[in-house]
């Protein structure tokens, strides 16, 4: 393997991991009832690594059940709402 390959794999390991974290705190912060803004916080890294609302409500869903989508769902719609 070349340098450029190793650097190419280790910064996508990295991402990977980095997006790993984000998921395993936005799940912390829903079950452990963590406030609105630490909840927004994780939202803008996620969205930086692509992640689509749609998806981190289902992912919510499957985890929390209806609760925990719903109170991702109330939050992300207030972040989108003006003012």
């Amino acid at each position: 393997m070349n340098h450029k390959s190793e650097d190419i794999l280790e910064r996508t390991d990295l991402r990977t991991l980095w997006s790993d974290t984000l998921i395993g705190m936005l799940s912390d912060a829903i079950k452990y009832n963590w406030s609105d803004n630490a909840l927004r916080e994780i939202l803008k890294e996620l969205y930086r690594k692509d992640y689509k609302p749609k998806q981190l409500i289902k992912m919510a869903e499957k985890k929390f059940g209806t609760e925990g989508a719903l109170r991702l769902r109330a939050v992300i719609e207030k972040k989108k709402s003006p003012g």
